[in-house]
């Protein structure tokens, strides 16, 4: 273990002691559930960030370098490791999704593939980043935290194309069947199962990660035929770096994979 490695987890320990105290004795962290409160989904965890190890990697080459050197280089760097991963995309297989069900809104398009009963949806990753709270490089863990928070409508990471000289991410998620929405309780208390209490006016978390756009009504929370709430598309805000907050959630920290 190098010097880095170990400065960085007696860093974790202190802070994560410091937030389980400040827990106990009523201090200003919501925790409930504790830290790796979603354990369980360590081994999905594992798989999703296999998957795109080397976009990763791709991603961490290009982190310090100067802004003038870097779109250029950082799109090769992440075409030539999408394409070694077998995760780069042309447009051509793209249009062959299916139908195209929503436009491009600055977000993402939607594409309808009705014989896999599942939507494949190709985001942009800067979108809305100040308001998530985002790096340059959190984007490759957004859809792994989404799976962890709410796996019964988890994204597939599909791969990255180019769209217009900038990067896209595709993700493929299966439909939900319903005629319904759920209500304003409802949202409320399956949020709070998963440790995701009301902060705000508008935001739900636990002093880590937050979730937003989730009201009733709207097309990121649905009920299904099932009576089960599924959280579709709702905006992740980040309160650490992505990779601390998958650590926090399931106690696997994505920096540490190895070949």
């Amino acid at each position: 273990m190098n010097l880095k490695e170990i400065i960085y987890k007696l860093f974790k320990r202190s802070d994560y002691a410091k937030r389980n105290a400040e827990s106990a004795d009523g201090g200003q962290c919501p925790v409930r559930g504790g830290i790796h409160r979603f354990a369980s989904a360590r081994g999905k965890a594992i798989s999703d960030c296999c998957r795109v190890r080397l976009l990763a990697e791709a991603l961490s080459s290009q982190r310090g370098r100067t802004p003038d050197s870097g779109t250029g280089d950082k799109i090769r760097r992440l075409t030539d490791a999408a394409k070694k991963a077998g995760l780069w995309l042309d447009k051509t297989q793209i249009a062959a999704f299916g139908d195209l069900v929503s436009k491009r809104t600055g977000e993402s398009e939607v594409y309808w593939n009705r014989s896999e009963s599942a939507f494949y949806k190709v985001k942009n990753p800067d979108a809305k980043r100040p308001l998530k709270r985002t790096s340059e490089s959190d984007w490759i863990y957004e859809h792994v935290i989404h799976n962890i928070l709410f796996p019964e409508c988890a994204y597939e990471f599909v791969g990255i194309a180019l769209e217009l000289g900038a990067i896209r991410v595709v993700l493929k998620q299966h439909a939900v069947r319903t005629e319904a929405f759920p209500t304003e309780r409802q949202i409320e208390a399956m949020l709070a199962q998963r440790g995701l209490v009301r902060e705000d006016r508008y935001f739900f978390g636990d002093g880590v990660v937050s979730v937003t756009d989730v009201g009733a009504h709207g097309d990121n929370v649905l009920l299904g035929d099932d009576g089960k709430v599924y959280f579709i598309d709702p905006l992740i805000r980040l309160g650490r770096n992505a990779e601390e907050v998958i650590e926090w959630l399931t106690g696997f920290n994505p920096a540490t994979m190895s070949d």
